[in-house]
């Protein structure tokens, strides 16, 4: 099973950030593969390819560590393009004044190292996807993008969840397995 672990974004968020979409989807490009609203989540950690008979102790393990915290309060910053050059995504950066997920994330590699799983060494980055830029895209695009105003956002996101990840030809489709809501 491919699996990661995500933050759900509360609704408000989720609904700004639709109603972003459709406007971003209006400029003009090419070239990019939106996220479906149903998709959109923040990342915690990718755990990658686990086998079926680890997957209720891991979550086990990730559920206990998870208790240890309080939910993260998460700030909308804005919109970037990561990486600056030749930008591969278009992303919703989120920034907090806590280091619960950072924290939450050691320990979720600290669990897979144990459970024998392969550990990405990636610092976590607190961001929403929104779109992959499969080509080059206009500086009025860029430039579009990364002005657009966006409300000052800053929500608890207080469900932790892990998905399997199915990688299909007209874009990834998640099923949840298991969800934590954090106190």
């Amino acid at each position: 099973m491919r699996l990661f672990l995500a933050l759900e974004p509360p609704q408000e968020i989720i609904d700004e950030l639709c109603q972003t979409l459709v406007r971003f989807q209006r400029f003009k490009h090419n070239g990019i593969n939106w996220v479906k609203p149903e998709n959109l989540h923040l990342t915690v950690n990718f755990i990658g390819d686990t086998p079926d008979h680890l997957v209720d102790d891991l979550w086990d393990e990730i559920e206990l560590a998870a208790k240890q915290y309080p939910a993260s309060t998460l700030k909308a910053e804005g919109y970037e393009l990561f990486p600056d050059r030749f930008p591969r995504v278009l992303w919703l950066k989120l920034s907090s004044d806590d280091r619960y997920l950072e924290e939450l994330s050691r320990k979720v590699k600290h669990i897979m190292r144990e459970k024998g799983l392969d550990v990405n060494k990636k610092k976590l980055k607190l961001h929403v996807t929104l779109g992959r830029l499969k080509q080059a895209q206009s500086p009025y695009f860029e430039e579009a993008v990364l002005s657009y105003p966006i409300n000052e956002l800053i929500q608890k996101w207080d469900r932790l969840s892990l998905y399997e990840s199915f990688l299909l030809p007209n874009g990834p489709r998640y099923k949840l397995l298991k969800q934590y809501k954090f106190e």
